[in-house]
């Protein structure tokens, strides 16, 4: 459940009047887990949650619809028709003046772009300014706690440790020749059941040409083999099963053989080069108590890699936030598929994943997660990290 206290601070911090929440139809996926709605919470009406700075929040919801909001302890006000809606929406954004949603400014943040354009024009119909919800959202929610930070240190360590047994699982499939892609992504879960991880997805196994398609599945009915002289991308994440647990998030580009070509070993080099370059760039920052923001470590590691000729085949973001969901509320590491201009917070977490990849041939990524914890220290669970 949101906490409100922590709320009001920031909106006095950011010069905001209020927060306002809208959701229609499961539109707001920030709004349910502010209010700790289940994912399959069946709602058929807008509701809004005003948080406003300086006195109490309320909830406005259908007044068909109550029951769903029972376990919510923040006062509630119900509307009936659409006059009512509109009268509700005038009463609580009476005198204000710039209020956060989530809306960004031209779409460029996605992760936050929930506000429909109808509705946006709505509010705005009450004199009001729209700023986006960004900043708010990951200090309020992409922020971890020292359990959660301690917790995800063991995550990690078992992680990396399952990631070994894999590579070394891996071969020996290899050499017999009679084991495919989708067996070796039965291990790793096996493994993860083992260790008391969970994981909203199953990993990624990716051999020779599937290893180019960054988001590759292996499936049952259309896997292939494992076999020796070729590349193999593992990329795995998984977190424990306590509440609030965070998650790691892991990958390796292995070869399974012998003296990898030429080509592989140079580009495998320069995604481990770019990968460090922009973790060296968060470690100095946060050294010397300056800011970062998540699209310059997206420009350290992407300047590398087209330095070395491979722009073009570096086709995602270097990195992405993580929290309770993988894909987590804080700066995306992002000024290629967008541009994040969010500072990256103490306290928060997130992936450098850059990678190259050679359609039809093979695809190199190394991911490692990276650990903020509130005094500036920068951590790296899954130390220590490929090299070669």
């Amino acid at each position: 459940m949101i906490n409100i206290e922590r709320v009001a601070e920031l909106l006095n911090e950011f010069n905001l009047d209020g927060w306002l929440l809208y959701d229609f139809r499961g539109s707001n996926p920030i709004l349910r887990r502010f209010l700790s709605l289940d994912q399959h919470t069946h709602t058929t009406r807008r509701f809004v949650l005003w948080i406003p700075r300086n006195s109490t929040p309320l909830l406005i919801v259908s007044s068909i619809e109550p029951h769903l909001f029972e376990h919510v302890s923040i006062p509630k006000a119900f509307y009936h028709s659409r006059h009512q809606w509109h009268e509700s929406i005038a009463t609580i954004l009476k005198g204000v003046r710039r209020i956060a949603v989530e809306y960004s400014p031209l779409g460029q943040l996605p992760t936050v772009s929930y506000l429909d354009a109808g509705t946006a024009e709505f509010f705005r119909s009450f004199g009001v300014e729209l700023v986006s919800s960004a900043d708010l959202i990951q200090s309020a929610e992409a922020v971890w706690t020292a359990d959660q930070i301690a917790d995800n240190m063991q995550t990690a360590r078992k992680l990396r440790e399952i990631m070994m047994a894999t590579i070394k699982h891996a071969h020996t499939l290899a050499e017999r020749e009679a084991s495919t892609e989708f067996d070796l992504q039965q291990f790793i879960l096996a493994a993860f059941e083992q260790h008391n991880l969970v994981c909203d997805h199953p990993p990624i196994v990716a051999i020779g040409e599937h290893s180019a398609n960054p988001h590759y599945e292996p499936h049952p009915d259309h896997s292939a083999p494992l076999r020796l002289q070729t590349v193999l991308l593992l990329d795995m994440w998984a977190k424990s099963s306590k509440p609030e647990a965070t998650y790691a998030d892991i990958t390796w580009t292995l070869w399974l053989g012998n003296n990898p070509p030429d080509d592989i070993r140079t580009v495998a080099q320069t995604v481990f080069a770019a990968r460090d370059n922009a973790l060296q760039l968060v470690r100095n920052r946060f050294a010397s108590n300056a800011t970062v923001y998540g699209y310059e470590v997206d420009d350290a590691s992407r300047s590398v890699i087209a330095a070395a000729g491979y722009g073009d085949h570096f086709i995602h973001r270097t990195g992405h936030s993580i929290g309770t969901d993988v894909h987590g509320l804080g700066a995306n590491m992002d000024n290629y598929e967008t541009i994040d201009t969010r500072r990256i917070l103490a306290g928060t977490s997130f992936s450098i994943e850059p990678g190259i990849y050679i359609p039809g041939y093979f695809g190199i990524r190394s991911e490692c997660d990276v650990v903020i914890e509130p005094s500036g220290n920068v951590l790296v669970p899954s130390e220590p990290l490929q090299t070669d």
